[in-house]
């Protein structure tokens, strides 16, 4: 996983922590990933602020995508919880 990293989002904060890393990785400014993504940059500011309540997961995606990211649904419950 040379070169890949991972970022664990629990809450909308943490979501839009990862979402300004991979833009900043990339070299993008807001504007930029705003443009490729098809979405506002106000919306970008929004996420990565993580005050933006109520995100369309279609939105979500197409973000991540354009950003070469993925989300990953993972089961945190302990093996033993019935």
């Amino acid at each position: 996983m040379s070169g890949q990293s991972i970022a664990l989002a629990r809450s909308l904060p943490k979501l839009g922590e990862a979402v300004r890393r991979l833009r900043s990785d990339r070299g993008l400014t807001q504007a930029q990933l705003a443009e490729a993504a098809g979405v506002s940059r106000q919306w970008v500011v929004a996420v990565e602020s993580g005050s933006k309540h109520g995100l369309e997961v279609g939105l979500v995606m197409h973000l991540l995508d354009t950003l070469d990211a993925s989300l990953m649904v993972r089961d945190d419950r302990p093996d033993d919880a019935s």
